[in-house]
């Protein structure tokens, strides 16, 4: 698409985040689609502002490149549900990469996925669509991140590491080489990952404690 116009689907923080990404590289922003504008900062006041998810039907799929302004927090799947919804009537949302990160040319990096300011990904690594590499988070050679997921700031994977779909990493988790997290998983703030963790579980705490998301807090 050549000059390409960005409509960005949130209102909050990392909507505005994404924004400001944006306006540095000289990127036209023609509105932002949310029903309350909650960041409290001012980047928006000059954008137009649309309040329902279908508003962006009144742009053709040849007019936009739609920015995926939800944020990723555990459990939540809203940013998932816009993503599908969106993709599946022809969109595109755009790969949003700040110039602050460091990217390797050997790297991949997938539709609709945003690279944060100060993120490095390094040589071999994969990133699948709509994943998150939250600011400051690292990402070291041949690492494979799958779809819907959120490295949260600060958090650090070694080499070789996989991290299966729909996952969050909190912020400043370090994760070393060699690992594979699987789907569905949260691991907590801070934790220490050094052996691989299966699906659908939440590991948290200094000793890396493991609770299968099916577990309540009795078992």
């Amino acid at each position: 698409m050549s000059n390409p116009r960005y409509l960005i689907i949130g209102g909050g923080g990392h909507a505005a985040a994404l924004a400001e990404i944006l306006i540095k590289q000289k990127k036209t922003i023609i509105g932002v689609v949310a029903p309350e504008i909650t960041t409290g900062l001012k980047i928006f006041d000059s954008v137009p502002q649309y309040l329902s998810d279908d508003d962006v039907l009144k742009f053709s799929v040849d007019q936009v490149l739609l920015v995926n302004g939800i944020g990723a927090m555990p459990r939540q799947t809203l940013r998932k549900k816009i993503y599908t919804r969106f993709s599946g009537l022809g969109y595109t949302f755009a790969t949003i990469i700040a110039d602050s990160a460091e990217i390797s040319d050997y790297s991949s990096i997938g539709s609709g996925a945003q690279v944060m300011n100060n993120c490095v990904v390094n040589i071999g690594t994969v990133i699948a669509e709509n994943t998150i590499i939250n600011t400051s988070a690292s990402v070291d050679h041949d690492c494979n991140i799958g779809a819907h997921c959120h490295l949260a700031p600060g958090s650090t994977l070694s080499g070789q590491v996989i991290i299966e779909g729909n996952t969050h990493i909190a912020t400043g988790v370090n994760v070393i080489n060699n690992i594979t997290i699987g789907e569905n998983t949260i691991i907590g703030v801070g934790a220490n990952i050094t052996k691989s963790i299966p699906s659908n579980s939440i590991v948290y705490g200094a000793r890396s404690v493991i609770k299968n998301l099916g577990e309540t807090d009795d078992n």
